[in-house]
C-alpha cells in the first residue's frame, strides 16, 4: 500500500524562539501539523527527571536537549536485534538504541532522521526540531508494522504505520493456509 501523494514530508516544528499564539478556548487534543511550544527549562540538580520519567543530568550550559524515543510494535520483536539509525543534521548519531536517546544540541533548528537498520534500511522518517538553550523537546519515532514503508515521527507517541496492511496480510495468509488444508483433505 503506497501513499498516492508520495512519501510523507518532514514533520514541521516552529522556529526556536518564535512567539506562540495564546490558545483560544479549551484544549482540543494534540496540536495539528507541528510541535507544541517547548516545555519548561530542564530541571537542574539532583532528582531532575526527564519528561519520559528517567533521571537525567541537565544539558551542558548553552545547549538544549532532544529526547528521542524510538519504538516498534511488540509483534515485531525481532527488531530488538537491530538498532535504529539516527542522523542529526546529516551526521550519524553514534549510540542509537531502541528507547530513549538523549541528544544535547546547540540552539537552533535541527533535522532529525530515523530509520530501521534491518536487512535493508526501512521506516524512514524525518522532522525539523527547534531547540532552545536549557529546554527539552520530546520526539517520538515508531517503526512501521511491515519491513517496507515509512515510519512515523512527531511530538506525541506515534501509532504504528501500515497496521491495516499488516492485518490484511495476516488474514490473507491464515485464509490461504486454511484453504490449502481444506483442499488437500478433499482431493
Amino acid at each position: 500500500m503506497t501513499n498516492p501523494h508520495g512519501p510523507p514530508g518532514p514533520q514541521q516544528y516552529p522556529q526556536p524562539g518564535a512567539p506562540v499564539p495564546a490558545p483560544q478556548g479549551p484544549p482540543q487534543g494534540p496540536p495539528q501539523g507541528g510541535y507544541p511550544p517547548q516545555g519548561p527549562p530542564v530541571q537542574q540538580g539532583p532528582g531532575a527527571a526527564g519528561a519520559m520519567g528517567q533521571q537525567m543530568a541537565p544539558p551542558p550550559p548553552g545547549m538544549g536537549r532532544i529526547v528521542l524515543d524510538t519504538s516498534y510494535m511488540p509483534l515485531a520483536f525481532l527488531l530488538a536485534l537491530f538498532k535504529p539509525g539516527i542522523t542529526v543534521n546529516g551526521q550519524p548519531y553514534p549510540v542509537a538504541r531502541w528507547g530513549q536517546n538523549v541528544l544535547d544540541l546547540p540552539p537552533g533548528r535541527h533535522q532529525i532522521q530515523v530509520h530501521v537498520n534491518y536487512l535493508w534500511k526501512f521506516g524512514h522518517a524525518q522532522a525539523f526540531v527547534p531547540v532552545d538553550p536549557g529546554r527539552q523537546v520530546d520526539v517520538y519515532y515508531r517503526s512501521p508494522a511491515v519491513a517496507f514503508g515509512e515510519g512515523a515521527i512527531g511530538p506525541v507517541p506515534q501509532s504504528t504505520p501500515n497496521m491495516a496492511l499488516t492485518i490484511v496480510l495476516m488474514v490473507a495468509s491464515v485464509s490461504f493456509g486454511f484453504l490449502s488444508v481444506i483442499l488437500s483433505l478433499t482431493i
